[in-house]
């Protein structure tokens, strides 16, 4: 089941009471406020109509909603349905407060509903402010959130309309043993590039690839968390073509059916010279996986700063601290270690969120 948002803005304002002179909320104004959402700002579109930035930011803040909402369990197991509308002002200088429920169906709807607003604002969300008279003025703003229950489908579209199954009876299984066949064969079968031999470049490329009704295989896309270059991005491409041919389909309701496999390729050179650099990355490693099953944030904090001062430019550990610090509301560190994988890479895999959360 998941859940479909509807967000209402154009023209909804309620009324505030009980004002003070000196913090006037205003319900008429010539110009609404107007959630500032990447893509959709007024400076990266200096021809565009009021009416057409609103209707870009309107639609990439329900995006932005809908894909940080959590459907309540309670709620989903009762079936509960509709409108829960949240309330906030838009200060002058852009943000949001005085956030509340004014309207709740119950199992725990409207607590959800406030909790996406507000960390969406604790992240970074902007508005640009009413106007009156020339000058910015706070304006109480409603914004209703439809709760709808779906059945889900078991899969998703990609970008060329394939069918990718996320549900599954039976999971696509590697010749022999399996994942242990599948292990064994990357290890024996990848070949590090010579000429970098004794550059001790050591590291991560992950690679998602299709494995279609029929056993056949397709990459789909690669992250190459090291940054080890074309050379070693080549050679795990190399690696995964040879398993063509080796792969039992993943099966739902009886049929063969596509679904995507992260293939995990790990870089080490064998020169004597590189085993410090080996054992260095190994350590981060485990430090990595402490802190992945650490429940206190701070502890968790430590052990992967502990491993990025290991692993300096492995931008996977890189984002899983800035995750944390983000977590901790420590937010201009976080974005420190998303622009430095921006820096490594070029961009990151979690670009809108780092949008989001950082701005441009």
């Amino acid at each position: 089941m998941y859940l479909l948002l509807v967000l209402l803005l154009s023209g909804f304002s309620l009324a505030a009471q009980g004002q003070k002179a000196d913090t006037t909320i205003y319900d008429a104004v010539e110009y609404l406020p107007l959630p500032l959402v990447p893509g959709c700002l007024p400076e990266q579109h200096p021809g565009w109509p009021d009416d057409s930035l609103r209707r870009c930011a309107e639609r990439g803040l329900l995006a932005l909603i809908s894909r940080n909402v959590q459907y309540p369990a309670e709620a989903r197991q009762a079936n509960i349905e509709g409108t829960v509308v949240v309330s906030f002002v838009v200060e002058t200088d852009g943000r949001m407060s005085d956030l509340r429920v004014v309207k709740d169906i119950g199992g725990g709807c409207g607590a959800e509903a406030l909790r996406v607003i507000q960390a969406l604002g604790e992240a970074g969300l902007r508005w640009r402010p009413a106007q009156l008279g020339g000058k910015a003025v706070r304006m109480r703003q409603a914004l209703p959130l439809r709760f709808r229950l779906e059945e889900a489908p078991p899969f998703h579209l990609n970008e060329r309309g394939d069918s990718v199954y996320t549900v599954l009876d039976t999971l696509p299984r590697f010749q022999g043993a399996g994942e242990d066949s599948l292990i064994a064969f990357i290890f024996n079968e990848l070949h590090y590039p010579r000429a970098y031999r004794d550059s001790c470049k050591v590291g991560v490329i992950e690679t998602s690839i299709f494995v279609r009704p029929n056993g056949a295989i397709e990459i789909d896309q690669q992250l190459d968390f090291s940054n080890l270059g074309m050379d070693f991005q080549w050679e795990a491409i190399r690696l995964i073509n040879r398993t063509a041919g080796l792969w039992t389909p993943a099966y739902y309701q009886g049929r063969p059916v596509t679904t995507s496999v992260p293939l995990r390729v790990l870089f080490k050179s064998d020169a004597p010279h590189c085993q410090t650099a080996n054992e260095a990355f190994d350590q981060a490693m485990l430090l990595a996986a402490e802190a992945a099953n650490e429940e206190d944030l701070h502890a968790a904090l430590e052990k992967w700063t502990k491993a990025v001062q290991l692993q300096p430019n492995n931008t996977e550990l890189l984002y899983y601290r800035g995750s944390v610090l983000l977590n901790l509301n420590r937010r201009e560190e976080a974005c420190e270690d998303f622009a430095h994988i921006r820096r490594l890479l070029g961009i990151t895999w979690f670009e809108p969120l780092r949008r989001v959360v950082c701005g441009w």
